[in-house]
């Protein structure tokens, strides 16, 4: 067997190196390579760069990716080498599988370095063939054995499994009349299942008809694009989506679990196994159209439409699908009359407490890192990393307070969740917790914000336009034959590099970015008078040439936005002009500068036109803008007040700049307030509605989550009673012991989500930049409204108890 597979590793060794030196696989600019050949000709160049940079398009993305390829081949010829030799070297041979694997990942990830050279994946290819040749033949032997083994017990098994499960004929009477008693008695664990399926059912009827009801009164040009309806959606209603999932899955696990304790009953009365599996399908069946019915009816009694429940429908589908996709393991055991994996005292691993505790610490810090990056825009991603982090701090701790804290017989019993179901609580605290910090430290804050945003003072002017200097006497005619009151100042339009938050595909290459950020370039004393024009004290900048301040024109409300979204650049790349549709990418270091913002701020001083993501006021000094002025003349913008006939008469505008559009659809020389109004309304009351559901859906799951931990143990719990009363325990005793045991999972995650929430709230207001009397009404409000969340909670945890204390 040995020789067997030194002959495949040979063969593979120099059928690559047969194919790196006479198959020219790499293209260049003129001619193709050998995979050998070119790397030598790039060493007796004289000028190792400049061939790569001048005979491949991707220049150093070609030497990077072929690099790797060789450095594959000499690991694989090198190795055939010794093995004709008949020596062996172990390290080289774990250095060439560990190098097969880099070269793969990199290859499939980064494919734009290969996109003239995709036949290197032959290399890749002999490499894996060999690797599973190998791999297959090396425990070939003791594979053959233990299968020979396994298929004697199998047979065995099989046969008795026949003979125990032959029962012929039809069942009779008392055997349907046992069933339907059974699921009478049980009809809790169904109950639970059914209210599961009703709450997500209901949730995905109202999300979309929000998003219907909403997007009636929105401009029909803003719905998909990133300042619209769906981007609110998708980011909200994909939040609510994960949250539904695990939900769903952890109470098809309870199911589930349920099934296989109470299987052997129906194995003892005989029942065959299509019909146990037949009876599984109904029931589950039962449950999830009981679901549609239910939360379909209560969807109806609010939408009062059917327009919702066919996209409902489809994704209520496709969440029960994923959420028993997680249990498959546990099903095939089920529907396979495996007997279940006898109950042990559940306790946890000491040893890897602490790594479990670093492991929470780490991921802990990379949510906040990541929630804190600007150019992440408090994204809602964080929620990966954090229930990681969450998972290893309840691991971790909780191994530490297992370990350490058996000092009293009544904290034993109050805390008996964790010294014998270890893993089964602390995944209940765990998704409870991550509930908890979701709804304190990220959609109440959110709706705290909308509370505090009056939309009346986010559009100052009644119509603001831009206009270049070739239509300005055009529009101020326009303008004083309506007898508008308008004020003009002198602007210079800026382009980022990167204007939307799309995530952009990399190659060796820098892409043209669609769509271009476009924005407002200022001079200080325009700043100022933009400032006073709207009430506002003067704010000295004190800004010198090279140095910019950037305003951004958005709601309190508007999570926090970077002015340059480029991933490629610490500092954020701007050009006075308007965007390019192609340029040398390879110079973008001169197109598009990076420049130093000396300050920030978060001001509507024109109007929040694009949410925060265009249409900003970028400041520089009075010096430079001079400069500026004497090379091109500058753009004038408009502030007008005045009635809607003042937008009819600048329309033109709208046809002249026609071609100016084609950069981005969503940037207008003419903005109206009345229709720009409407648009923020909807969206508002859409995200408040969307949240607040949210918090609502939350709260539900956790109720869920904890409700459902104790109805399936409540027949240990009734024992546990019942000895406790046998030892003599009073009944304030017991009762004062459950309240800790209730307790513990209802009070513990929330001064979790409310201790890690604060960070939360720290970070948003640092990135919305919020002053110090916008820190004192939000922190007003958000207390009014997480009392009452208080209130509520604390009223949800004194009805599981009083349920629960009822149990004998």
């Amino acid at each position: 067997m040995q020789k067997r597979m030194d002959r495949i590793s040979m063969a593979a060794g120099y059928g690559m190196l047969i194919i790196a030196v006479f198959l020219k696989i790499i293209g260049g600019v003129n001619q193709r390579f050998s995979l050998v050949e070119v790397w030598i000709r790039s060493l007796i160049s004289g000028n190792f760069l400049h061939f790569w940079q001048t005979e491949f398009s991707s220049g150093i993305g070609v030497l990077v990716g072929t690099g790797a390829f060789l450095l594959l081949l000499l690991a694989y010829v090198f190795d055939s080498l010794l093995i004709t030799c008949h020596r062996k070297n172990v390290l080289l041979q774990s250095a060439k599988v560990a190098w097969l694997y880099f070269t793969m990942f990199f290859y499939f990830i980064f494919i734009q370095f290969y996109s003239s050279s995709i036949w290197l994946v032959l290399l890749l290819i002999i490499g894996a063939l060999e690797f599973l040749l190998n791999r297959y033949l090396d425990d070939k032997i003791e594979r053959d054995r233990k299968y020979a083994e396994s298929q004697k017990i199998e047979k065995h098994y099989n046969e008795d499994r026949k003979r125990r499960l032959a029962f012929p004929g039809k069942y009779p009477p008392a055997f349907h009349q046992i069933i339907r008693k059974n699921f009478r008695f049980y009809r809790k664990n169904y109950f639970l299942l059914i209210f599961a399926n009703t709450l997500v059912f209901f949730a995905l009827v109202i999300l979309f008809f929000a998003y219907q009801k909403f997007s009636a009164s929105h401009t029909q040009e803003t719905v998909f694009n990133k300042t619209g309806l769906l981007r609110i959606l998708i980011e909200s209603g994909g939040v609510l989506l994960i949250l539904l999932l695990l939900f769903l899955s952890f109470m098809d696990g309870l199911y589930i679990d349920f099934k296989a304790k109470h299987m052997e009953l129906f194995i003892q009365l005989g029942i065959r196994k299509k019909t146990f599996l037949i009876m599984l399908i109904e029931e589950f069946s039962l449950c999830a159209f009981a679901g549609v019915v239910f939360g379909g009816s209560l969807g109806l009694l609010i939408t009062r439409a059917f327009t919702s429940i066919g996209w409902a429908l489809l994704f209520y589908t496709g969440l029960i699908i994923l959420a028993m996709a997680f249990h498959q393991e546990k099903i095939l055991r089920l529907i396979q009359f495996k007997p279940r994996e006898q109950t042990k005292a559940d306790r946890p691993n000491h040893r890897l407490s602490p790594v479990f505790l670093l492991i929470g610490l780490l991921a802990l810090a990379v949510t906040f890192w990541w929630f804190h990056r600007r150019k992440s825009a408090e994204t809602l991603l964080v929620i990966s990393t954090l229930i990681i982090a969450l998972w290893g701090l309840f691991l971790g701790i909780g191994g530490f307070y297992v370990k350490r804290r058996r000092e009293k017989i009544t904290l034993l019993l109050s805390r008996n969740d964790l010294f014998y179901r270890f893993h089964k609580s602390i995944n209940v605290l765990m998704l409870v917790s991550l509930l908890q910090v979701l709804i304190a430290g990220i959609f109440l804050p959110r709706v705290v914000t909308f509370q505090q945003t009056a939309v009346d003072n986010l559009f100052p002017y009644d119509v603001v336009a831009k206009v270049k200097s070739t239509e300005f006497q055009q529009v101020e005619t326009s303008l004083n034959q309506e007898k508008a009151l308008w004020k003009s100042y002198p602007f210079f339009p800026v382009t980022s590099v990167d204007g939307d938050p799309e995530w952009e595909v990399f190659g060796t290459v820098r892409p043209v970015m669609f769509i271009q950020g476009q924005h407002i370039g200022v001079s200080e004393t325009t700043y100022q008078q933009l400032r006073q024009a709207n009430d506002l004290e003067k704010q000295p900048l004190h800004l010198k040439k090279g140095q910019w301040h950037v305003v951004y024109q958005q709601a309190i409300s508007i999570r926090g936005q970077p002015i340059d979204w480029d991933p490629q650049s610490v500092r954020p790349r701007l050009r006075i002009g308007t965007p390019l549709e192609s340029y040398n990418t390879t110079n973008v270091d001169v197109i598009f500068p990076m420049r130093t913002i000396k300050s920030q701020e978060r001001l509507i001083l024109t109007g929040m036109f694009q949410r925060g993501l265009q249409e900003n006021i970028l400041v520089v000094a009075d010096e430079e803008f001079a400069t500026l002025s004497k090379k091109d003349q500058p753009n004038q913008l408009f502030l007008i007040h005045g009635d809607k006939k003042i937008a009819h008469a600048l329309n033109f505008l709208n046809q002249k700049y026609v071609d100016d559009k084609r950069w981005d659809d969503t940037i207008e020389p003419v903005y109206e307030k009345t229709q720009r109004k409407s648009n923020v309304v909807s969206e508002n009351y859409l995200q408040v509605l969307l949240l607040i559901f949210t918090i609502v859906i939350c709260i539900f799951m956790s109720v869920g989550l904890i409700v459902a931990k104790f109805e399936s143990e409540e027949t240990r719990l009734i024992e546990r009673r019942r000895l406790l009363d046998q030892l003599g325990m009073r009944q304030k005793e017991q009762r004062s012991v459950l309240e800790r045991q209730v307790g513990f999972f209802t009070v513990l995650p929330l001064a979790v989500g409310f201790l890690l929430s604060l960070g939360f709230i720290g970070i948003m207001g640092r990135l919305r930049f919020f002053s110090m009397s916008e820190w004192l009404q939000f922190g007003g409000i958000f207390l009014l409204d997480f009392g009452i969340y208080l209130f509520v909670w604390g009223t949800i945890a004194s009805l599981i108890y009083r349920r629960i204390e009822k149990w004998r």
